[in-house]
């Protein structure tokens, strides 16, 4: 029957884990056939049950083109039962206060966790191209590691595969390449596997 293990967490490969993705328009895979986000390449290769509900120009605060922010797609998260749930901050909420985000982080990742407290809540630290890297978007990654780590859950620090790697970014800047993506993919991969291996 053999084991998967997703966040430290062991399911029988017959019963693959439900995981659903909260996100911005790097998470949704902007750009770029469905699947390629780095989200949607783990789902693929480990047989996830997955959903990916990121969409362009959400963040905790910053209200996306679908009309959302990251409080909906948790609502919607919730209503799918996921075992596991994984999320990131955004380079969308750049420009917002940081008491507004702190709060709207705190009150989302709180919200999941009581409606889901057998799940397992995974937060990836928020990505950024090739460019430097602005001052608040450490703040971001700071308030979502606090809300995670109050919540029980758990904060993976991919730090900034991208940077210096103007190849890997599409024309606009901002968005990965899908080989940006499979950057991002692996970068997951083996910051999941130091922080499980180490646990």
């Amino acid at each position: 029957m053999g084991v998967l293990v997703v966040g430290g967490v062991a399911f029988a490969r017959n019963s693959p884990p439900v995981v659903v993705a909260i996100g911005d328009s790097i998470m949704a895979g902007h750009g770029l056939p469905a699947g390629q986000a780095w989200v949607g390449i783990l789902a693929e290769e480990r047989g996830w049950r997955f959903t990916n509900l990121a969409s362009d120009g959400s963040g905790f605060v910053k209200v996306g083109s679908k009309g959302d922010t990251f409080a909906d797609q948790a609502r919607e998260a919730i209503a799918l039962h996921p075992s596991i749930v994984i999320l990131a901050g955004s380079s969308n909420d750049l420009g917002e206060s940081d008491a507004a985000l702190a709060k709207e982080t705190t009150a989302t990742i709180e919200r999941l966790h009581a409606a889901l407290p057998g799940a397992k809540i995974i937060a990836v630290s928020a990505v950024w191209g090739a460019s430097s890297v602005p001052g608040q978007l450490q703040d971001i990654d700071d308030q979502v590691q606090a809300a995670i780590a109050a919540a029980g859950g758990d904060y993976i620090d991919i730090g900034e595969p991208l940077a210096g790697h103007p190849e890997l970014m599409q024309a606009d800047a901002v968005h990965p390449t899908a080989a940006g993506q499979r950057v991002l993919a692996n970068s997951v991969i083996a910051a999941l596997q130091k922080r499980y291996r180490s646990a």
